[in-house]
């Protein structure tokens, strides 16, 4: 790491640096799942993040539209899981 003359009166790890660490590093993963949404802001405790507790997108209102290429594939395998099963049922009987 680069030492500027700028931060040095700031140590290296000080807790503002660790909040805007959190709060950036909470924006990305927001942005990853696509939930980047403005109103979700972090609590007020420190240390707490939103969006990272397991229940996001799981709300009522929150449900997610497939994409033609996802109904496709879904479709696909699920036509394979049925040729299967029938060819097993067939070499049963």
């Amino acid at each position: 790491m680069i030492d500027r003359p700028e931060h040095a009166d700031q140590p290296r790890h000080s807790p503002a640096q660790d909040s805007r660490a959190e709060q950036v590093l909470s924006q990305a993963l927001r942005a990853m799942v696509g939930g980047d949404n403005p109103s979700d802001k972090p609590s007020d405790k420190p240390g707490a993040t939103a969006g990272v507790t397991g229940d996001a997108g799981t709300g009522p209102g929150s449900r997610r539209r497939l994409t033609t290429g996802q109904l496709l594939l879904l479709a696909a395998i699920v036509g394979l899981l049925v040729g299967i099963a029938v060819g097993l049922l067939s070499l049963l009987l």
